[in-house]
């Protein structure tokens, strides 16, 4: 082996890193703190403010370069395409704490328009030499600036934004005892409209954030435009490239530690970063990592999310770590050894598409379905809920042991799992309309009403009876006739006329298995076959089964609950069959 570093095990590295106050204790105590704390990127400098707070934060920001704040500011202070002016507060205040000439030099280096809109939001200028004066009727604090030339009105209700606002004007007017920088803000503010200084502002930092490989909306939306997986080859040469890195130990890592978290927890492609051999590509570790980053910008934006989001862009990348492995378990086949081959020559963006169309797949057999299966019971109504989000999920209520709520796809064995059960909902459906039962009339019948499974479990119970096989409500007179003739207690066949006993060849034993004698069982599964047979399902005949022990299970269970009860049979206590209405 040699001393490269794996991709995981960097990812690892970083995991293992300091962070928070202990990270911000180490940069203060490097030998040149200055240059440390320059050396972040804005994305970490952002996360890093954020996660000790302003307060704690004040010496840190002090070493900072303008051009960095200008990135923090470019992060917080935008939800879309809508400046919130209010995210600036905090930057602004840390900063004027520091001091006048700190303040100064970052005010130089941001958009003069984002200066212009802070401002604009705040103060309503007056240009004393114009003859205009603000209105004494008007009782909100008025700031004289030094030079004479404006009247400042402070128009903000909150009374930490009016000192904050009164702060910065005297800081700029310090900064610059000339009072250009502040005359060239204020003029901007009385003269520019807000829109367009607002547009402006978007542009400047939309071009800033697109060298960080943030992209637009429109250009975003490609990582969930479907691909077939079929279509994507190793070998195909689409691998994510952006120029060569002389020394990937050097490279400063883009992916906060949180996130590069949720990448090394996807286990398929976690697996597969371990298999990438560092000495054929001695910079393939950073180009990965570069590559993750640029897929995370890509989804977080199509998802309209704001990059200062930390908590979306944990999500985001648990989603979109989640969609990359599913895609590529499903390119490789599961094989690892051609995984990390795959990781070199395919592009994350193709990957994670791949992977998304995979479960857009089973979505729109869930919508097909999804009418029809109304009225089925749990875990149905969570399955079908999951899957027809505008993105699908996983729904945890499939998972060993079940959970609450969703999570994304992350294996071929999750779309395996959600296949089956559409498969199976997909017989349950066509067994019932080949009964007769209209299940859109019955989506839309008030409850309480039937669920789907009822109306084939009554049906089976009629053919156990030697009845003709139709969901035909049941009478209480029915039901105890099945619990008599058709459960494992000792009793006289109404067909044969001989005694049932509780034998191996009568009675099935397997634990949660039918407690119904053989006769019983026989003649409903002769039904379902006739059912499928006439449903045309022949495909799905591997899902029978178990589909057929669960009703048998069920119906056994209320055979025995019959049997037991000593008191007279209330059909409102009774479920899983449908029943006729009877007069008391």
């Amino acid at each position: 082996m040699t001393g490269d570093p794996l991709p995981l095990s960097r990812l690892r590295a970083r995991i293992a890193a300091p962070r928070g106050q202990e990270k911000l204790e180490s940069l203060l105590a490097a030998d040149d703190p200055a240059a440390a704390v320059a050396d972040l990127s804005a994305t970490d400098l952002h996360q890093l403010v954020h996660e000790v707070g302003f307060s704690d934060a004040i010496e840190l920001i002090a070493l900072v370069t303008p051009e960095q704040i200008r990135g923090c500011v470019d992060l917080d202070a935008w939800n879309r395409d809508h400046i919130q002016v209010e995210a600036v507060n905090p930057w602004f205040a840390a900063l004027a704490e520091i001091g006048y000439q700190k303040f100064g030099q970052v005010w130089q280096v941001l958009d003069t328009e984002l200066t212009a809109l802070f401002l604009a939001r705040n103060v309503l200028v007056f240009d004393l030499s114009l003859g205009e004066e603000p209105d004494d009727a008007d009782d909100r604090p008025v700031v004289m600036t030094p030079d004479t030339y404006f009247a400042i009105k402070l128009i903000s209700d909150d009374r930490d934004t009016v000192r904050l606002v009164h702060r910065i004007i005297d800081h700029l007017y310090r900064a610059d005892p000339t009072g250009a920088i502040a005359r060239h803000t204020l003029m901007a503010v009385r003269s520019e409209p807000v829109s367009e200084l607002e547009e402006m502002s978007y542009r400047w930092r939309s071009g800033r954030m697109s060298d960080l490989g943030y992209v637009d909306f429109y250009q975003a939306v490609e990582v969930f435009r479907p691909l077939d997986p079929k279509s994507v080859r190793i070998g195909e040469g689409t691998e994510d490239r952006f120029g060569r890195v002389e020394d990937p130990t050097e490279v400063p890592g883009l992916l906060p530690a949180p996130v590069a978290e949720r990448v090394v927890g996807t286990s398929f492609l976690a697996r597969a970063l371990d298999r990438i051999d560092q000495r054929t590509s001695p910079d393939e570790s950073a180009r990965l990592e570069n590559a993750f980053m640029v897929l995370l910008n890509k989804v977080l934006s199509a998802a309209r999310v704001s990059p200062s989001d930390e908590q979306a862009q944990l999500i985001g990348a648990e989603h979109a770590a989640a969609a990359v492995s599913l895609g590529l378990e499903t390119v490789t086949g599961g094989d690892l050894s051609r995984a990390a081959a795959a990781l070199h020559s395919i592009s994350l963006t193709r990957l994670h598409r791949a992977g998304y169309t995979v479960t857009v797949r089973l979505a729109r057999l869930a919508r097909a379905l999804a009418q029809r299966a109304a009225t089925a019971a749990e875990p149905v109504p969570s399955m079908l809920a999951e899957l027809l989000r505008r993105r699908p999920f996983f729904p945890r209520v499939l998972d060993d042991p079940p959970g609450d709520g969703a999570r994304p796809f992350v294996t071929v064995a999750d779309v395996r799992r959600v296949a089956d059960e559409l498969s199976t909902l997909a017989l349950r459906v066509a067994i019932a309309e080949t009964l007769g039962v209209d299940l859109i009339a019955l989506a839309h019948t008030p409850e309480p009403r039937p669920e789907l499974d009822d109306y084939v479990r009554t049906a089976l119970i009629r053919a156990m009876l030697g009845d003709r096989l139709a969901p035909t409500p049941l009478s209480t007179a029915d039901l105890h006739r099945f619990a008599q003739s058709c459960t494992a207690d000792r009793t006289t066949d109404r067909i044969t006329g001989r005694a049932a006993d509780q034998t191996t060849d009568q009675v099935t034993r397997e634990p949660g298995g039918p407690s119904l004698n053989r006769l019983a069982q026989d003649r409903a599964n002769q039904a379902v076959r006739e059912l499928v047979h006439r449903a045309r399902v022949d495909a799905a005949h591997h899902l029978v089964p178990q589909l057929v022990t669960d009703w048998l299970t069920r119906l056994g269970e209320l055979g025995q609950r019959i049997l037991t009860t000593r008191d007279p049979l209330d059909p409102r206590f009774v479920d899983g069959v449908v029943l006729a209405a009877e007069r008391h």
